[in-house]
């Protein structure tokens, strides 16, 4: 038997709605999607760079140059000098030539604060933190035990570490900060009170030529990372002329080393500048200036 169709339901009021309804928001799909709209992605905010604080100085770290003190330096030292706005400086990172006690006294003098660690009794150590006392710099002391502080030093604030502590790390790091922006709020007061005298320099009174002639080493020495073998060659030649000059004792020498100086590539103009710059005495720079019109 045939079957009979349902016949279909008129539309209400309700359905008529949601028909309309549904015809709406595939028509704004549709025009959402060939217009290219939508909800706008949110630009990101520029990341603006920013600048890096002045440091208050540099800062000396006196500690032996070997395991494990290398890794303390680099995972709590540092960070802690750094934190404290200080630059950390160490006497391994010189690689100039020349005598490496003279750029480490420097440094010291340099220095707003000096770090020293004691553990182990290190000789170098306690001997540039003598030096450090000796001209009233603010000097933070660390050490792992009391048996690593001589008696001498015993009197004076100390920052300790127990390695049987997990996290003797952080605390050292935290502990280096707090002592090192005390130190430079108040650095007169971190100074113990027999190192504040200013006390005058006892060594025996060098000659003035005997200054000029280490003057000249310093000179060849700090060249000699710059130049070339030939160019160093050149420059040391110069060097003994310089110093023949300085040890000249009459006019007949001067006019002498003078020539000898012209023959190997000194110029008049090099001649004199050396001589306004080595020659302490008028009466020196007369007797090499009468040399050099001489030659004109």
């Amino acid at each position: 038997m045939p079957t009979k169709k349902k016949p279909k339901r008129k539309p209400t009021a309700k359905t008529a709605k949601k028909t309309k309804k549904g015809a709406k928001t595939k028509k704004t799909a549709k025009r959402v999607v060939l217009s290219g709209g939508g909800p706008k992605p949110k630009k990101k905010k520029a990341v603006k760079n920013k600048k890096k604080k002045p440091t208050k100085g540099t800062c000396m770290i006196l500690m032996p140059f070997k395991e494990p003190f290398d890794i303390y330096y680099e995972a709590i030292i540092k960070p802690a000098v750094i934190v404290a706005n200080l630059e950390p400086l160490r006497g391994d990172s010189l690689f100039r030539a020349g005598p490496i006690m003279a750029d480490v006294w420097q440094m010291i003098q340099d220095s707003e604060v000096l770090v020293a660690e004691l553990t182990g009794k290190n000789a170098n150590v306690f001997y540039e933190l003598g030096l450090g006392h000796a001209i009233g710099k603010p000097i933070v002391l660390v050490a792992e035990t009391m048996d690593d502080v001589p008696f001498d030093l015993r009197a004076l604030r100390v920052i300790l570490y127990d390695k049987n502590n997990p996290a003797w790390g952080n605390k050292l790091k935290n502990e280096l900060v707090r002592a090192l922006t005390e130190t430079l709020l108040d650095p007169i007061e971190s100074v113990p009170s027999m190192f504040r005298k200013k006390v005058k320099s006892q060594a025996p009174a060098e000659s003035e030529l005997s200054s000029r002639m280490s003057e000249l080493e310093r000179y060849v020495f700090s060249l000699k990372d710059k130049f070339t073998e030939s160019e160093i060659q050149g420059r040391e030649l110069k060097t003994d002329i310089l110093t023949s000059l300085l040890r000249a004792n009459s006019k007949a020498d001067i006019n002498r080393i003078i020539q000898y100086a012209i023959s190997s590539g000194f110029t008049l103009k090099e001649l004199e500048f050396y001589v306004k710059r080595y020659f302490p005495q008028k009466s020196a720079k007369n007797l090499v200036r009468d040399a050099i019109e001489n030659r004109k």
